[in-house]
């Protein structure tokens, strides 16, 4: 399931939500392209070399993201306003990515935020 917040949401108390429950929180900004959005993706869970900056290739990276034994991955989506505001076809690929492999992997959930 994906939660989306927007800019007037508890944000920082979603996140001290998910923090409290034991799970992994990783925050990846959105970046305001293609180009950048796979960049910060990149940077941010700290993908392989092998990271092709390509949507396949975030999809099989975000596949194969370790987690510790037990924790759940919380991947949250942050700043996501200007790209789906300048960049809807980007915006929109990501969403149907991060939910796709969030449906794949128990052990992932998934927060969208639009600020």
């Amino acid at each position: 399931m994906t939660t989306f917040l927007g800019r007037y949401d508890e944000v920082d108390d979603h996140l001290i939500t998910l923090i409290g429950h034991g799970s992994d929180v990783r925050i990846v900004r959105a970046g305001v392209d293609k180009r950048t959005v796979l960049d910060e993706f990149a940077a941010a869970l700290d993908l392989p070399a092998w990271f092709g900056r390509n949507w396949d290739a975030l999809v099989d990276a975000l596949r194969g993201l370790p987690t510790e034994e037990g924790r759940r991955l919380e991947l949250v989506w942050d700043h996501t306003h200007e790209l789906r505001e300048t960049a809807p076809e980007t915006y929109a690929t990501v969403v149907d990515i991060l939910e796709q492999v969030a449906d794949e992997r128990e052990d992932l959930g998934l927060t969208v935020i639009d600020r």
